[in-house]
């Protein structure tokens, strides 16, 4: 019998929340009758399960909830907003049950009879029906379509994560041997055995993580309840609209970003969307807008939240950060915008003109920022005064594998996230200066001010004393979205996946570190935390120059040069490619090179890749490789040396003809050629076949692909390429419009002719306006078309 009531408590506690929000998607539209039946049929399954275990509490509760929802099915009782209030008290208060049960806490009982009573009373006629077209329905699939599809069984989380951990110990051992295959110099066919043993670990541990994967509808569940709740105590109307519920999160991150995301949809509410008198005052309509979407980019998750209300008032954020005496005024002078706006994440900090139960208190935005930044993620703000804001936060899968860096500091080995890394540099450097200004060290990066410091000073080691044959390393750390320093080491060692598991309690206190590792080489190493560093040297007390940024004229992006990486071929030419699609820059071993189907191929992560740039397997010891990638897929370019990172220029000039250059750009007086990624990718994948569609505008996420990909390709054919997200007013007529991915964007909003370009080759086929992202004859071909048309 216990292990039946753990079950009904399992079951009933998974599905309160979804509930919840099904009864409010249903008050919004009454006339619904699938969203009630699914109501029903969840209020009478717990009903007979309360009979069945003898439960008497849950039984009084739920067959009066069932009758009230049995009046409406029938027509006997109308849908209000007094009823749906008791309903979802009823629903409350079975949460409060299952608690209960598993604390062993005592509940009075007198109250469930006036929750009872409440269902029993008198309702007030509801308002007239509106139109079927006015009737605004959240994109949210029925409770019971999703029950009936996805098929799933219960697995204890302890006995999921003694699976991770075996399969995380697989992969420790498979970098251990393949290390000692390295040094020893094996045989072909142990190495073939080891490839075939590194995909099958790979796919078992996919698999195996997946188990830990859930659905980001979890957080989104509660959400309408949340806001019907908050917008009736503060008088206003909300209209709450998600998307992306079915996109998949790390059940630990899932946990990690509920609290910030509940902070930031409150604050929306409470401070960014106006009453409705003040709305219609400036030609808004009463009920506003919140939007709250999520998407896999990468390896990240962005969840972007935006609202039609007020925005941020700069000019209110700055004299509040005076009269709290966090800024002073000769720090706040000169300010940029974006500066300004940057303010809202000051710790105690609120722009709230009074103290209620939701806000006001100063504890806001940096805990939010700092509750993110936690977990390696970042959070951004869009600031349209007047229009509204969005808050975009990005946030990786999972924490149990991470990319990292390895490093040295005073004789010990650290690892370091690589999605906290900037660049790597030596001292030496003709681009670097170091010196020291009023007691701090800094370091200029190509005219950037940045921080300087040392790992073994925050650390507490010794610098080795003797003359080194190597310059040292400068580690460029992006810690915070405003937040970014130097930090010198002995040397970077490696660049390895590795697993992650928390540290003992009395490391993690430090501060100073985010979790424990084992690299190949059996030694424990301690993952360091970028962010707990830079508190530690108290970088976040510290002046920091103010750089003016340009203020875009409207909400449309425009785009400029961006930076490249400069490189020498094995030709000796010197070469640029957009940093952007630069994931790192490694030496491997040339003997793990060999050549297979006519093209030399690196055995790696436990595929077999090709190699662009080589003809044959070079003769050297080592070969360096770039690490290429579009968020999707990888991409090797065998190069001789690393020279830099410049600046593009905004004009490239394009190539006569398609190709591995897409053009040249003027570096100081040199003409260098600048690789075309697009064509990369697009030879590397294979196109789809050749199709006579529509483009224009580029219509999607401001992202790497965009800007370093998509426009170069777009301003070769002779086009002014510009970046508009999906819910920006577009302004000005368009020859062609791109919609870049499988966003819910509908063609008809655009004038001119229209394309979506589609994230998977599958996907190409869904109608005749959708083109493959690689299909570089057809998106060529309309660029082309649409000129003629321009000049008939």
């Amino acid at each position: 019998m216990d292990d039946l009531i753990q079950e009904f408590i399992a079951e009933t506690r998974e599905t309160l929340d979804a509930l919840a929000s099904e009864l409010v998607l249903w008050e919004q539209n009454p006339r619904d009758s699938e969203r009630l039946d699914a109501i029903f049929r969840f209020v009478h399954t717990v009903k007979g399960s309360c009979g069945f275990l003898n439960l008497p509490r849950f039984e009084r509760l739920s067959h009066a909830a069932e009758d009230v929802l049995a009046q409406v099915r029938e027509g006997r009782r109308e849908a209000s907003a007094p009823l749906v209030d008791a309903v979802l008290a009823v629903i409350d208060r079975i949460g409060e049950l299952i608690v209960v049960m598993e604390t062993g806490e005592a509940l009075p009982d007198s109250t469930d009879a006036d929750l009872i009573a409440a269902l029993n009373r008198d309702i007030a006629p509801p308002l007239p029906e509106p139109d079927e077209e006015e009737i605004a329905v959240p994109e949210t699939r029925d409770l019971a379509r999703r029950q009936a599809v996805v098929r799933s069984i219960r697995v204890p989380l302890e006995l999921i994560d003694h699976l991770m951990n075996g399969v995380s110990d697989m992969v420790l051992a498979r970098n251990e041997v393949a290390r000692c295959l390295r040094d020893e110099q094996n045989g072909t066919t142990l190495e073939n055995a080891f490839e075939r043993l590194s995909a099958c670990i790979a796919d078992m541990r996919d698999a195996i993580g997946q188990t830990r994967m859930q659905r980001i509808e979890r957080i989104f569940s509660p959400l309408p309840r949340l806001v019907r709740d908050l917008s009736a105590d503060l008088g206003k109307q909300v209209d709450l609209r998600t998307s992306g519920s079915n996109v998949e999160l790390d059940r630990e991150m899932i946990e990690m970003i509920r609290d910030p995301l509940t902070h930031i949809i409150r604050n929306s509410i409470d401070h960014g969307i106006e009453s409705p008198a003040a709305r219609r005052t400036v030609g808004k309509p009463e009920t506003g807008r919140l939007n709250i979407a999520a998407r896999q980019s990468g390896n990240q998750i962005l969840i972007e939240i935006s609202d039609d209300g007020r925005g941020i008032d700069t000019e209110k954020l700055v004299a509040r950060a005076l009269a709290a005496r966090i800024r002073n005024a000769s720090e706040v002078t000169g300010l940029s915008e974006r500066a300004r706006l940057e303010l809202i994440f000051a710790p105690g900090l609120s722009t709230a003109d009074h103290v209620s139960a939701i806000s006001g208190r100063g504890v806001g935005m940096d805990v939010v920022r700092s509750n993110i930044e936690r977990i390696g993620g970042s959070i951004d703000l869009e600031n349209n005064p007047g229009r509204g804001l969005r808050v975009i936060l990005r946030v990786p899968l999972t924490l149990t594998i991470i990319p990292c860096l390895t490093v040295r500091a005073g004789g010990q080995e650290f690892a370091m996230p690589r999605s906290a890394i900037r660049e790597i540099l030596f001292d030496n450097n003709s681009q670097v200066r170091i010196q020291q200004v009023g007691g701090c060290d800094l370091a200029y990066i190509r005219g950037e001010c940045l921080p300087y410091v040392a790992l073994e000073t925050l650390l507490g080691l010794d610098v080795d004393a003797e003359p080194q044959t190597r310059h040292r390393t400068i580690v460029s750390v992006n810690a915070a979205s405003d937040l970014r320093y130097a930090l010198s080491v002995e040397a970077v060692i490696d660049h390895e996946e590795l697993v992650v598991r928390p540290g003992a309690p009395v490391i993690m206190a430090d501060g100073l570190y985010a979790g424990t590792t084992l690299p190949d080489n059996g030694r424990p190493m301690l993952l360091l935390d970028p962010l707990g560093l830079a508190h530690r040297a108290r970088l976040n007390e510290m002046p920091r120059p103010v750089q003016e940024l340009e203020d875009a004229a409207g909400s449309t992006a425009k785009i400029d040069g961006g930076s490249a990486l400069l490189f020498k071929e094995l030709s000796g030419e010197l070469r640029l490619i957009a940093l952007a699609a630069v994931e790192r820059v490694e030496d491997v071993d040339s003997n793990r090179l060999a050549m297979a189907a006519g093209q030399v191929r690196l055995s790696i992560d436990g595929e077999s890749r090709a190699v662009i740039g080589l003809a044959a397997r070079p003769e050297t010891p080592f070969t360096k490789l770039l690490h290429l990638t579009d968020g999707r897929v990888q991409a090797l370019y065998a190069v001789d040396d690393v020279i830099d990172i410049v600046r593009l220029p905004s004009h490239v000039e394009p190539a006569p003809q398609p190709g591995l250059i897409g053009g040249v750009a003027l570096i100081g007086d040199l003409q260098i050629e600048v690789l075309d990624v697009h064509w990369i990718f697009s030879m590397l994948l294979g196109v789809a076949p050749a199709t006579d569609r529509p483009i224009c505008h580029l219509i999607g996420q401001d992202d790497a692909w965009t800007r370093s990909i998509l426009a170069p390709l777009v301003a070769a054919a002779g086009y002014k390429p510009v970046v508009s997200r999906p819910e920006d007013s577009i302004e000005g007529e368009a020859a062609i419009s791109i919609i870049v991915g499988d966003l819910p964007v509908a063609p008809a909003r655009f004038a001119g002719q229209v394309i979506r370009l589609s994230d998977t080759l599958a996907s190409a086929n869904a109608d005749a306006n959708t083109i493959y992202r690689y299909d570089r004859a057809g998106l060529l071909g309309r660029l082309i078309a649409g000129q003629q048309r321009q000049s008939a």
